[in-house]
């Protein structure tokens, strides 16, 4: 991201992060968006995951998955969330809520807040 550190208070991250192409690309863009926040800024990030449609999904390599819908995604689940969440030092400003599209596909919601 061209922007300088802590340049923003809220960073709206809404069906981008999976995008990526890999476990290393998720986590440039993670790490690039969280480093533009400022300390007490927060992250909403809407993103692609496996929760609750685990065994309805088709691994494709470099966690990226084939999708009910026929789309393919990058997918996180919830464990990862809570890792990264802890790697950033950040933490939940709400609990990680997730939207099950008819079982072809899940949206992730995850909030956070970095700390001071």
């Amino acid at each position: 991201m061209p922007f300088n550190d802590s340049s923003f208070d809220l960073i709206i991250s809404s069906a981008v992060l999976h995008f990526a192409q890999s476990k290393q690309h998720f986590e440039a863009m993670l790490y690039a968006t969280w480093r533009a926040l400022k300390p007490g800024g927060y992250l909403f990030a809407r993103l692609a995951s496996d929760i609750g449609i685990e065994n309805l999904l088709q691994p494709l390599g470099n966690g990226r998955y084939l999708l009910p819908d026929g789309s393919e995604r990058y997918l996180v689940n919830e464990a990862q969330l809570l890792y990264y969440t802890k790697q950033l030092n950040g933490y939940l400003h709400e609990p990680i809520k997730t939207t099950n599209v008819q079982n072809l596909r899940c949206m992730t919601t995850w909030c956070l807040q970095k700390l001071q």
